[in-house]
């Protein structure tokens, strides 16, 4: 048991991707409320009774997405390895935040909150019952359709794809995919920045118009050595000269950048020397 909640599985990581599962979860709700009615709103009567139903789907639809986006933090954070039992404390989760507005929308619109005479503590005691008797039902229907779209619609992560890394440039089109292990350094000229790579023993560069820091961002393991640069400290060959004058020196003959006093120590630190 323990052994199968630790394998890993697909993970959806896309925008337009999550908008779809999003809006697959909604339909159901949605098909749910207005053609079954649980839950006794079969007896609710409105001039816009649909529309009302309709708006549970939309709410859920909404909270998925945004749960998604949040939950693409947490996927970086696990290095892109999304395992089962991630999927299961992501589902409880998003059951427990996605309760809270529906709870809230259930009040206003089917119980007249408003006009009611709630006070917190009966709100409380209301929202205990409904999470009970409403959100966990639901939520359980929607479970295998949560599972199969997610699965469907995810990508495994390989460790061939954790060793390369996609950089993007500002203007349409630019992109690159370049082995961990070849990337050298970034160095920034002005708007643009030059990615500085091993291919084949030659070194080759290519321009982007981007930032340094919408670089790094793109692979957070580079190290900042000087304002104007990033490194990638596994391709460094040795540190020459002191904290005054450092210069990085890489494993290709005549290759170096300068080093700054200011990120001297963290360098150093990050070669363990």
């Amino acid at each position: 048991m323990l052994e199968f909640i630790f394998k890993q599985i697909p993970y959806n990581y896309k925008f337009k991707k999550q908008l779809l599962i999003g809006a697959f979860l909604g339909g159901i709700v949605t098909f749910i409320m207005i053609f079954l009615q649980p839950f006794g709103t079969y007896g609710f009567e409105s001039n816009h009774k649909y529309l009302i139903f309709f708006g549970f789907g939309l709410l859920l639809f909404v909270m998925y997405f945004l749960w998604a986006r949040i939950e693409n933090l947490w996927y970086d954070y696990k290095s892109k390895k999304w395992k089962i039992k991630y999927e299961i404390i992501s589902f409880i989760l998003f059951m427990l935040i996605s309760s809270l507005p529906i709870h809230f929308y259930n009040q206003i619109f089917l119980n007249d909150f408003f006009n009611s005479k709630y006070g917190e503590y009966e709100y409380l005691k209301h929202g205990i019952w409904f999470f009970q008797h409403s959100i966990v039902p639901i939520m359980l229907i929607l479970f295998p359709f949560y599972i199969y779209l997610r699965n469907k619609f995810g990508e495994l992560t390989t460790p061939k794809s954790l060793n390369e890394i996609d950089f993007y440039g500002i203007n349409k089109g630019e992109k690159i995919t370049i082995k961990k292990e070849e990337l050298l350094f970034i160095k920034a000229s002005e708007n643009y920045v030059n990615i500085y790579y091993a291919k084949n023993n030659k070194i080759q560069y290519k321009i982007f118009r981007n930032t340094l820091t919408a670089i790094n961002e793109q692979a957070p393991f580079l190290h900042k050595s000087h304002r104007s640069y990033l490194v990638n400290v596994s391709t460094i060959k040795n540190i020459k000269g002191n904290s005054q004058n450092a210069k990085i020196v890489f494993h290709h003959d005549g290759l170096d950048i300068p080093l700054s006093k200011s990120y001297y120590k963290t360098i150093k630190l990050a070669l363990g020397v």
